[in-house]
């Protein structure tokens, strides 16, 4: 875990000019306390590419702009934190994928989704460890067939689920794009079992579907019973 704090100071002109530098220090630095004084420079150095993002990248989330610069800075601390995972990559450009990524996050965890019925949560999991599982037997991912034949739906059934729940993660960060954001159609129709099954998957579907509207049915009635 990292202790960093902000300490307010106020980036000099030349700080994008020797954050290079310290990150050299920090590479040789062995001193705990050292460590941490180094981190401090360079966070106080590069806190003002929040607000650049923020202003210039972003400015049409339609969220606060203040929410917007906390969930920047837990990204630019992760990028502090972490600096050695960055394998290279200039230290702006790792920083500014971390601080992109949590306001990304942000918006994402603040925005009414679809909801997602469970059947589908149930199938994506399946699809979820099959890929798991077939990347640890085999060394690599598989193909739409390997996977459709993994979790015994046609090759067809797969990529509509796939379309789907992309869909369903899908969030636009312009809060006018936002409305045009496509909402999922899942079409039952194409969602068949590659082999026979004793209880294909379309019986299962309506059968947990039925299950489903029973249960926020009896919501409904035991809200009205008990305001």
């Amino acid at each position: 875990m990292c202790p960093l704090k902000g300490k307010g100071e106020h980036p000099r002109p030349n700080a994008a000019q020797d954050l290079e530098h310290l990150l050299g220090q920090l590479e040789a630095a062995s001193d705990p306390a050292r460590v941490r004084q180094i981190q401090e420079q360079i966070l106080a150095r590069a806190t003002p590419w929040i607000d650049e993002i923020v202003d210039h990248q972003l400015p049409s989330t339609g969220f606060p702009r203040e929410a917007l610069i906390r969930a920047g800075y837990l990204g630019l601390l992760s990028a502090v934190c972490n600096w050695r995972l960055s394998h290279g990559k200039p230290f702006h450009d790792y920083a500014s994928n971390l601080i992109k990524g949590e306001i990304r996050q942000h918006v994402r965890d603040h925005v009414a989704k679809p909801k997602v019925p469970h059947w589908l949560v149930d199938i994506n999991r399946q699809v979820d460890e099959a890929e798991r599982v077939f990347r640890v037997e085999h060394g690599r991912l598989p193909t739409l067939n390997e996977l459709s034949s993994q979790i015994n739906l046609t090759e067809q059934a797969l990529a509509e689920i796939l379309r789907a729940r992309e869909a369903l993660r899908y969030v636009s960060l312009d809060e006018g794009q936002r409305r045009h954001d496509p909402v999922p159609e899942i079409r039952l129709e194409k969602i068949r079992n590659r082999h026979p099954e004793p209880l294909p998957i379309e019986l299962r579907i309506r059968i947990a579907t039925a299950i489903e509207r029973l249960s926020e049915l009896q919501e409904t009635v035991y809200k009205d019973l008990f305001p």
